[in-house]
């Protein structure tokens, strides 16, 4: 403390130094409070690099609502209210004689009852009064394919009032001319209800994400050599020269709240590819012979390019989660 011979300025001097201390107290408790806490995306082996965010933005400019809480919705739906976005979900209605679980491959994590449900399915009219007022959101994610008649009015009446529009689709819309060919963003589309119902939305402003093959933890119901045997297991005929495209359901979700966040990119079709790999490398990554695949040429082999998202939505450095790094089963 400051000396002074006058008893007047030394009370003074006293009475600053009680306040500094008060102040440096003060200044000591709120640091660690002074920046908050990042969310980070849901985490498992081999998950992507980058520190997922939530941006404040997003806590006060309407209700998200996703348009199918299903295997990705769901866990989209649940990080957004994680983080203390406002969120709304829609299922299509289970007809009486059907029951609503799935199995554990397309099952949707569980929401908590305190989010808003809505039974919804775009082909069918008289759902859509179900439906919060779409002055009310936000944000719109459609993450089902949907068709031309069923988009374009439901466009009309309800998805042009809604400020932000995002749509998911699928590698296959691109149209290969050559097995092994690599694709990207101006690559021509095959002529298919989806790929048009795209376009459709896509020229009125929403940015649609084109999604290769989706995989979760490595053990999980969506690990890589789960979807190997549901592949398999569908009928189709593998290829051990076939190259494969996986994107990480925790890097879907990180470029989809980005893209929430950047009317720049509205009207656009963004890639997101993920790695790729042969088929071979999956069936040895998986311990796995099948007798059925052969080394024949596969027409719809392709190498997506996912450049363009990571030069103009993802942070630098950002880095896909690998499919095959780790492995899918425990040994004993």
């Amino acid at each position: 403390m400051r000396e002074s011979k006058c008893p007047f300025m030394r009370l003074i001097f006293f009475l600053l130094s009680l306040t500094e201390s008060a102040t440096a107290a003060l200044m000591q408790y709120r640091r660690p409070h002074s920046r908050p806490h990042p969310l980070r995306a849901p985490r498992c082996p081999g998950g992507g690099t980058a520190v997922a965010h939530t941006p404040a933005s997003m806590h006060h400019q309407g209700d998200i609502i996703i348009l199918g809480a299903g295997w990705v919705g769901s866990r989209l739906a649940a990080r957004l209210h994680g983080g203390g976005v406002g969120v709304r979900v829609t299922n299509r209605p289970a007809p009486p004689s059907r029951s609503r679980l799935k199995s554990d491959y397309y099952r949707p994590v569980p929401l908590p009852s305190s989010l808003p449900h809505h039974d919804f399915d775009m082909a069918k009219r008289d759902t859509w009064d179900a439906l919060p007022p779409p002055s009310s959101l936000r944000a719109a994610v459609i993450t089902f394919s949907a068709m031309p008649e069923h988009c374009e009015p439901f466009w009309d009446e309800y998805l042009r009032h809604v400020p932000r529009v995002l749509c998911y689709s699928s590698t296959a819309v691109y149209q290969v001319e050559t097995p092994g060919q690599r694709v990207d963003e101006r690559t021509p589309l095959r002529a298919t209800p989806r790929a048009q119902a795209e376009e459709f939305l896509r020229a009125r402003g929403a940015t649609v994400l084109t999604i290769s093959g989706i995989f979760g933890a490595p053990q999980g119901a969506r690990g890589v050599c789960t979807c190997l045997a549901q592949y398999a297991n569908s009928g189709a005929q593998l290829s051990v020269r076939k190259t494969v495209n996986m994107v990480h359901v925790s890097d879907i979700i990180e470029v989809t709240i980005r893209l929430l966040e950047s009317p720049e990119q509205s009207g656009r079709r963004i890639n997101v590819g993920g790695h790729h790999f042969t088929m071979r490398d999956l069936l040895d990554h998986c311990h796995c012979h099948l007798d059925a695949a052969g080394e024949h040429e596969d027409a719809s082999s392709k190498q997506v390019s996912s450049d363009y998202l990571l030069a103009e939505v993802l942070p630098a450095g950002y880095r896909f989660a690998k499919p095959l790094q780790h492995a899918c089963v425990r040994r004993s």
